[in-house]
Protein backbone atom coordinates (compact mmCIF):
# COMPACT_ATOMS: atom_id res chain seq x y z
CA UNK A 1 0.00 0.00 0.00
CA UNK A 2 1.22 3.52 -1.00
CA UNK A 3 1.28 6.34 1.44
CA UNK A 4 0.77 10.03 -0.22
CA UNK A 5 3.13 12.15 -0.71
CA UNK A 6 2.84 16.07 -0.58
CA UNK A 7 5.25 18.61 -2.87
CA UNK A 8 5.50 21.03 0.31
CA UNK A 9 6.04 17.62 3.00
CA UNK A 10 8.99 16.70 0.98
CA UNK A 11 10.20 20.61 0.67
CA UNK A 12 9.86 20.88 4.75
CA UNK A 13 12.23 17.95 5.00
CA UNK A 14 14.59 19.25 2.52
CA UNK A 15 14.99 22.37 4.50
CA UNK A 16 15.02 20.80 8.09
CA UNK A 17 17.91 18.46 6.72
CA UNK A 18 19.66 21.61 5.14
CA UNK A 19 19.76 23.07 8.38
CA UNK A 20 21.18 20.49 10.15
CA UNK A 21 23.67 20.04 8.21
CA UNK A 22 24.66 24.18 8.41
CA UNK A 23 24.15 23.85 12.20
CA UNK A 24 27.14 24.27 14.48
CA UNK A 25 29.11 21.12 15.45
CA UNK A 26 30.35 22.34 19.36
CA UNK A 27 26.96 21.76 20.92
CA UNK A 28 27.94 23.59 24.00
CA UNK A 29 27.83 26.58 21.98
CA UNK A 30 25.63 26.72 19.30
CA UNK A 31 26.14 30.48 18.52
CA UNK A 32 30.23 30.10 18.03
CA UNK A 33 29.51 29.74 14.16
CA UNK A 34 27.39 32.28 13.99
CA UNK A 35 29.72 34.83 16.15
CA UNK A 36 32.38 33.80 13.11
CA UNK A 37 30.05 34.62 10.17
CA UNK A 38 28.23 31.19 9.83
CA UNK A 39 25.35 30.51 8.37
CA UNK A 40 22.76 29.36 11.31
CA UNK A 41 19.87 31.29 11.31
CA UNK A 42 18.79 32.91 14.78
CA UNK A 43 20.69 36.23 16.13
CA UNK A 44 23.94 36.41 15.64
CA UNK A 45 26.62 37.36 18.60
CA UNK A 46 28.70 40.68 18.71
CA UNK A 47 31.16 38.67 21.46
CA UNK A 48 33.28 35.83 20.77
CA UNK A 49 32.50 32.21 22.96
CA UNK A 50 35.03 33.14 25.18
CA UNK A 51 32.73 35.38 27.09
CA UNK A 52 30.59 33.23 28.85
CA UNK A 53 30.75 32.33 32.31
CA UNK A 54 32.05 28.88 31.73
CA UNK A 55 35.57 30.26 30.46
CA UNK A 56 35.76 33.21 32.81
CA UNK A 57 38.60 32.76 35.79
CA UNK A 58 37.56 32.33 38.80
CA UNK A 59 38.50 34.27 41.98
CA UNK A 60 40.46 31.48 42.97
CA UNK A 61 42.67 32.00 39.78
CA UNK A 62 43.69 35.25 41.15
CA UNK A 63 45.41 34.00 43.50
CA UNK A 64 49.42 33.54 43.30
CA UNK A 65 50.20 30.01 44.19
CA UNK A 66 53.94 29.73 42.53
CA UNK A 67 56.88 31.44 44.97
CA UNK A 68 57.70 33.84 42.29
CA UNK A 69 53.78 35.42 41.67
CA UNK A 70 53.95 35.48 45.52
CA UNK A 71 57.29 36.80 45.96
CA UNK A 72 56.15 39.85 42.95
CA UNK A 73 52.86 40.76 45.33
CA UNK A 74 54.98 41.22 48.19
CA UNK A 75 57.46 43.48 46.47
CA UNK A 76 54.91 45.44 44.45
CA UNK A 77 53.30 45.80 48.22
CA UNK A 78 56.62 46.66 49.88
CA UNK A 79 56.98 49.21 46.84
CA UNK A 80 53.69 50.92 47.52
CA UNK A 81 54.72 51.79 51.00
CA UNK A 82 57.97 52.85 50.10
CA UNK A 83 56.61 55.59 47.50
CA UNK A 84 54.10 56.90 50.13
CA UNK A 85 56.84 57.40 52.63
CA UNK A 86 58.77 59.20 50.35
CA UNK A 87 56.65 61.58 48.98
CA UNK A 88 55.53 62.18 52.68
CA UNK A 89 59.28 62.90 52.98
CA UNK A 90 59.16 65.26 49.85
CA UNK A 91 56.28 66.79 50.50
CA UNK A 92 57.52 67.66 54.76
CA UNK A 93 60.70 68.99 53.78
CA UNK A 94 59.15 71.42 51.10
CA UNK A 95 59.08 74.96 52.20
CA UNK A 96 55.86 76.31 51.32
CA UNK A 97 53.77 77.65 53.61
CA UNK A 98 50.77 78.79 51.43
CA UNK A 99 50.87 75.47 49.53
CA UNK A 100 50.30 72.70 52.58
CA UNK A 101 46.79 73.07 52.21
CA UNK A 102 47.14 71.87 48.75
CA UNK A 103 49.41 69.46 49.27
CA UNK A 104 47.57 68.01 52.55
CA UNK A 105 46.71 64.78 50.32
CA UNK A 106 50.41 63.77 50.12
CA UNK A 107 51.40 64.06 53.81
CA UNK A 108 50.78 60.60 55.51
CA UNK A 109 49.94 61.75 58.97
CA UNK A 110 46.71 63.65 57.47
CA UNK A 111 43.13 62.41 57.44
CA UNK A 112 42.35 61.62 53.77
CA UNK A 113 45.50 61.51 52.22
CA UNK A 114 47.57 59.00 49.99
CA UNK A 115 48.91 57.11 52.73
CA UNK A 116 44.94 56.34 54.38
CA UNK A 117 43.19 55.06 50.78
CA UNK A 118 46.51 52.61 50.33
CA UNK A 119 45.77 51.32 54.50
CA UNK A 120 42.02 51.22 53.62
CA UNK A 121 42.58 49.67 49.89
CA UNK A 122 44.92 46.70 51.87
CA UNK A 123 42.38 46.46 54.38
CA UNK A 124 39.60 46.08 51.83
CA UNK A 125 41.59 43.50 49.76
CA UNK A 126 41.79 41.49 52.73
CA UNK A 127 38.72 41.31 53.80
CA UNK A 128 38.09 40.12 50.40
CA UNK A 129 40.70 36.98 50.89
CA UNK A 130 38.77 36.17 54.10
CA UNK A 131 35.80 35.72 51.88
CA UNK A 132 37.26 33.68 49.44
CA UNK A 133 38.60 31.42 52.63
CA UNK A 134 35.52 31.16 54.33
CA UNK A 135 34.26 29.83 50.84
CA UNK A 136 36.80 27.20 50.35
CA UNK A 137 37.17 25.87 54.50
CA UNK A 138 33.35 25.21 54.21
CA UNK A 139 33.95 22.26 52.07
CA UNK A 140 36.09 20.73 54.24
CA UNK A 141 34.62 17.38 55.59
CA UNK A 142 36.13 17.10 59.00
CA UNK A 143 35.05 20.43 60.19
CA UNK A 144 32.27 19.40 62.48
CA UNK A 145 31.72 22.06 64.38
CA UNK A 146 31.95 24.81 61.78
CA UNK A 147 35.44 26.56 62.84
CA UNK A 148 35.12 27.94 59.41
CA UNK A 149 32.61 30.85 60.19
CA UNK A 150 35.16 32.68 61.83
CA UNK A 151 36.20 34.12 58.92
CA UNK A 152 32.70 35.36 58.06
CA UNK A 153 34.05 37.90 61.29
CA UNK A 154 37.25 37.86 60.41
CA UNK A 155 35.75 39.74 56.95
CA UNK A 156 33.84 41.59 58.60
CA UNK A 157 36.05 43.29 60.87
CA UNK A 158 38.90 44.08 57.83
CA UNK A 159 35.48 45.81 56.07
CA UNK A 160 35.17 48.19 59.39
CA UNK A 161 38.68 48.64 59.75
CA UNK A 162 39.03 49.55 55.96
CA UNK A 163 36.32 52.36 56.15
CA UNK A 164 38.45 53.31 59.91
CA UNK A 165 41.79 54.19 57.84
CA UNK A 166 39.75 55.93 55.35
CA UNK A 167 37.79 58.16 57.51
CA UNK A 168 38.96 57.89 60.90
CA UNK A 169 36.10 57.30 62.49
CA UNK A 170 37.93 55.89 65.34
CA UNK A 171 38.25 59.27 66.81
CA UNK A 172 34.27 59.36 67.30
CA UNK A 173 33.85 56.14 68.62
CA UNK A 174 36.40 57.12 71.22
CA UNK A 175 34.30 60.66 72.17
CA UNK A 176 30.85 59.05 71.89
CA UNK A 177 32.37 55.95 74.86
CA UNK A 178 33.98 58.46 76.59
CA UNK A 179 30.75 60.69 77.21
CA UNK A 180 28.40 57.49 77.65
CA UNK A 181 30.30 55.79 79.83
CA UNK A 182 31.78 58.44 81.76
CA UNK A 183 35.42 57.75 82.05
CA UNK A 184 37.03 59.23 84.75
CA UNK A 185 40.77 58.22 83.57
CA UNK A 186 42.48 60.95 84.65
CA UNK A 187 44.07 62.49 81.38
CA UNK A 188 46.00 66.31 80.41
CA UNK A 189 42.99 67.05 77.90
CA UNK A 190 39.70 64.94 76.72
CA UNK A 191 41.77 64.22 72.81
CA UNK A 192 44.05 61.99 74.98
CA UNK A 193 41.44 60.26 76.80
CA UNK A 194 38.97 59.35 73.76
CA UNK A 195 42.40 58.08 72.01
CA UNK A 196 42.55 56.21 75.23
CA UNK A 197 39.36 54.44 74.73
CA UNK A 198 38.66 53.79 71.28
CA UNK A 199 42.76 52.27 71.76
CA UNK A 200 40.89 49.92 74.58
CA UNK A 201 38.15 48.49 72.51
CA UNK A 202 39.89 48.09 69.58
CA UNK A 203 42.79 46.21 71.19
CA UNK A 204 40.09 44.22 73.10
CA UNK A 205 38.36 42.99 69.85
CA UNK A 206 41.78 42.79 67.90
CA UNK A 207 43.27 40.61 70.19
CA UNK A 208 40.62 38.42 70.61
CA UNK A 209 39.96 37.35 66.94
CA UNK A 210 43.71 37.54 66.81
CA UNK A 211 44.45 34.24 69.27
CA UNK A 212 41.53 32.89 67.85
CA UNK A 213 43.07 33.14 64.09
CA UNK A 214 45.77 31.52 65.71
CA UNK A 215 44.69 28.79 66.12
CA UNK A 216 43.06 28.87 62.70
CA UNK A 217 46.29 29.21 60.96
CA UNK A 218 48.63 26.75 62.62
CA UNK A 219 49.14 24.60 59.93
CA UNK A 220 50.63 27.74 57.97
CA UNK A 221 53.96 28.86 58.98
CA UNK A 222 53.87 31.77 56.98
CA UNK A 223 50.24 33.13 57.74
CA UNK A 224 51.24 32.71 60.91
CA UNK A 225 54.49 34.58 61.45
CA UNK A 226 52.85 37.72 59.57
CA UNK A 227 50.30 37.64 61.88
CA UNK A 228 52.53 37.56 64.56
CA UNK A 229 54.42 40.60 63.21
CA UNK A 230 50.96 42.41 62.25
CA UNK A 231 50.42 41.80 65.81
CA UNK A 232 53.61 43.41 66.87
CA UNK A 233 53.56 46.66 65.04
CA UNK A 234 49.46 47.31 65.73
CA UNK A 235 51.01 47.17 69.51
CA UNK A 236 54.06 49.43 68.91
CA UNK A 237 51.78 52.22 66.52
CA UNK A 238 49.29 52.22 69.80
CA UNK A 239 52.74 52.80 72.07
CA UNK A 240 53.06 55.73 69.70
CA UNK A 241 49.56 57.30 69.81
CA UNK A 242 49.46 57.18 73.50
CA UNK A 243 52.92 59.01 73.34
CA UNK A 244 54.87 56.23 75.34
CA UNK A 245 56.87 56.01 72.71
CA UNK A 246 58.71 58.30 70.99
CA UNK A 247 60.43 58.56 66.98
CA UNK A 248 63.78 59.88 67.01
CA UNK A 249 64.62 63.51 66.38
CA UNK A 250 66.16 63.07 63.15
CA UNK A 251 63.33 61.88 61.56
CA UNK A 252 61.27 63.66 59.81
CA UNK A 253 58.06 64.31 61.97
CA UNK A 254 55.17 61.38 61.31
CA UNK A 255 57.62 58.97 59.25
CA UNK A 256 58.15 56.08 61.89
CA UNK A 257 54.54 56.21 63.22
CA UNK A 258 52.66 55.93 59.19
CA UNK A 259 55.51 53.55 58.13
CA UNK A 260 54.42 51.40 60.98
CA UNK A 261 51.07 51.48 60.38
CA UNK A 262 51.21 50.96 56.68
CA UNK A 263 53.23 47.88 57.99
CA UNK A 264 50.96 46.38 60.03
CA UNK A 265 48.40 46.94 57.80
CA UNK A 266 50.30 45.29 54.84
CA UNK A 267 51.14 42.47 57.62
CA UNK A 268 48.02 42.31 58.14
CA UNK A 269 46.95 41.18 53.72
CA UNK A 270 49.87 38.89 54.05
CA UNK A 271 48.25 36.61 56.74
CA UNK A 272 45.02 36.31 55.04
CA UNK A 273 46.63 35.96 51.45
CA UNK A 274 49.05 33.22 52.32
CA UNK A 275 46.31 31.31 54.41
CA UNK A 276 43.99 31.75 51.28
CA UNK A 277 46.85 30.10 49.25
CA UNK A 278 47.64 27.24 51.57
CA UNK A 279 43.76 26.49 52.13
CA UNK A 280 43.57 26.61 47.98
CA UNK A 281 46.65 24.35 47.86
CA UNK A 282 45.22 22.18 50.68
CA UNK A 283 42.40 21.90 48.82
CA UNK A 284 43.49 20.94 45.45
CA UNK A 285 45.76 18.84 46.78
CA UNK A 286 48.91 20.29 45.64
CA UNK A 287 50.19 21.02 49.21
CA UNK A 288 53.12 19.72 49.79
CA UNK A 289 52.98 17.34 53.06
CA UNK A 290 56.55 16.03 54.76
CA UNK A 291 56.57 12.52 55.66
CA UNK A 292 59.34 10.70 57.12
CA UNK A 293 60.01 7.50 55.81
CA UNK A 294 61.78 5.90 58.65
CA UNK A 295 58.92 6.87 61.29
CA UNK A 296 57.45 3.28 61.14
CA UNK A 297 61.11 1.82 62.23
CA UNK A 298 61.64 4.23 64.55
CA UNK A 299 58.03 3.52 66.42
CA UNK A 300 59.10 -0.47 66.33
CA UNK A 301 62.67 0.51 67.47
CA UNK A 302 61.14 2.77 70.73
CA UNK A 303 59.01 -0.27 71.26
CA UNK A 304 61.25 -2.58 71.48
CA UNK A 305 63.71 -1.09 73.44
CA UNK A 306 60.72 -0.76 75.70
CA UNK A 307 59.94 -4.09 76.52
CA UNK A 308 64.15 -5.03 76.64
CA UNK A 309 63.60 -3.01 79.47
CA UNK A 310 61.06 -4.79 80.84
CA UNK A 311 62.91 -7.60 80.86
CA UNK A 312 65.71 -6.84 82.18
CA UNK A 313 63.82 -4.74 85.68
CA UNK A 314 62.26 -8.59 85.95
CA UNK A 315 65.30 -10.82 85.86
CA UNK A 316 67.32 -8.19 87.93
CA UNK A 317 64.71 -8.33 90.60
CA UNK A 318 65.75 -9.41 93.86
CA UNK A 319 64.09 -12.66 95.31
CA UNK A 320 61.43 -12.19 97.91
CA UNK A 321 61.94 -13.62 101.07
CA UNK A 322 60.54 -16.64 102.94
CA UNK A 323 57.94 -15.96 105.08
CA UNK A 324 58.19 -16.71 108.82
CA UNK A 325 56.47 -19.94 110.34
CA UNK A 326 53.42 -18.57 112.20
CA UNK A 327 53.44 -19.73 115.73
CA UNK A 328 51.48 -21.92 117.36
CA UNK A 329 48.96 -21.05 119.64
CA UNK A 330 48.18 -21.56 123.35
CA UNK A 331 45.84 -24.69 122.38
CA UNK A 332 49.05 -25.86 121.18
CA UNK A 333 47.83 -25.95 117.56
CA UNK A 334 49.16 -24.08 114.56
CA UNK A 335 46.37 -21.97 112.58
CA UNK A 336 45.19 -23.43 109.13
CA UNK A 337 47.34 -21.51 106.41
CA UNK A 338 46.01 -20.14 103.59
CA UNK A 339 49.18 -20.74 101.67
CA UNK A 340 51.64 -23.05 101.51
CA UNK A 341 54.42 -21.96 103.75
CA UNK A 342 57.81 -21.51 102.05
CA UNK A 343 60.81 -22.78 103.31
CA UNK A 344 63.46 -20.79 104.54
CA UNK A 345 66.01 -19.87 101.71
CA UNK A 346 63.94 -20.71 99.25
CA UNK A 347 63.10 -18.79 96.36
CA UNK A 348 59.88 -17.91 93.81
CA UNK A 349 59.98 -19.73 90.98
CA UNK A 350 61.04 -17.88 87.92
CA UNK A 351 58.87 -19.97 85.23
CA UNK A 352 55.30 -19.29 87.68
CA UNK A 353 55.90 -15.57 86.98
CA UNK A 354 53.60 -15.29 83.84
CA UNK A 355 55.84 -13.14 82.04
CA UNK A 356 54.28 -9.95 80.79
CA UNK A 357 52.71 -10.26 77.07
CA UNK A 358 54.97 -8.43 74.35
CA UNK A 359 53.83 -4.76 74.05
CA UNK A 360 51.06 -4.37 70.89
CA UNK A 361 52.33 -2.79 67.81
CA UNK A 362 49.91 -1.05 65.81
CA UNK A 363 51.49 -0.71 63.24
CA UNK A 364 51.59 -4.29 61.72
CA UNK A 365 47.78 -4.24 61.74
CA UNK A 366 47.58 -3.23 58.33
CA UNK A 367 50.13 -6.28 57.31
CA UNK A 368 48.41 -8.83 59.02
CA UNK A 369 45.40 -10.83 57.75
CA UNK A 370 45.00 -8.79 54.86
CA UNK A 371 43.07 -5.51 53.78
CA UNK A 372 39.46 -6.81 53.78
CA UNK A 373 39.38 -7.38 57.51
CA UNK A 374 38.53 -4.31 59.70
CA UNK A 375 41.06 -3.20 62.63
CA UNK A 376 39.53 -4.83 65.47
CA UNK A 377 39.67 -8.28 63.82
CA UNK A 378 43.24 -8.45 63.05
CA UNK A 379 43.88 -7.39 66.02
CA UNK A 380 42.17 -10.12 67.62
CA UNK A 381 43.63 -12.76 65.04
CA UNK A 382 46.74 -11.47 66.11
CA UNK A 383 46.50 -11.72 69.78
CA UNK A 384 45.54 -15.43 69.15
CA UNK A 385 48.53 -15.95 67.32
CA UNK A 386 50.63 -14.72 69.93
CA UNK A 387 48.80 -17.22 72.52
CA UNK A 388 49.26 -19.68 70.54
CA UNK A 389 52.84 -19.70 69.97
CA UNK A 390 53.52 -18.87 73.96
CA UNK A 391 51.29 -22.14 74.64
CA UNK A 392 53.16 -24.20 71.81
CA UNK A 393 56.89 -22.83 73.22
CA UNK A 394 55.82 -23.91 76.84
Amino acid sequence: MDFRRSGQLDERRRRVLMDEIASPADADYPDASSAAGGSAKGPVRAYHAAVLSERQPKVTDLLPVRPLGVIVALLLGLTGIAAIEAIHVHVVTLSLAEGNVHLAALDATARGSLAAWYSSAMLAAAAALAVVVFSIRSHRVDDYRGHYRIWLWTAAILACLSLDAATGIHDALGLALTLVTGNKVVTTSLAAGCTLTWIAVYGLVLGTLGLRLIFEIWSSRLSLTALVVAGFLYLNSALFRLEMFQSPANLIAGFAESTIVLLAHFSLLASVAFYARHVLLDATGRLKVHIDPDRKGKAKRAKLKVVKSEKHEETNRPAVPASKPSEPSRFGSTPAASSPVAKPGATIAKNNISAPEEEYDEDDDDDYGGSNLSKSERRRLKKLARREQQRRAA
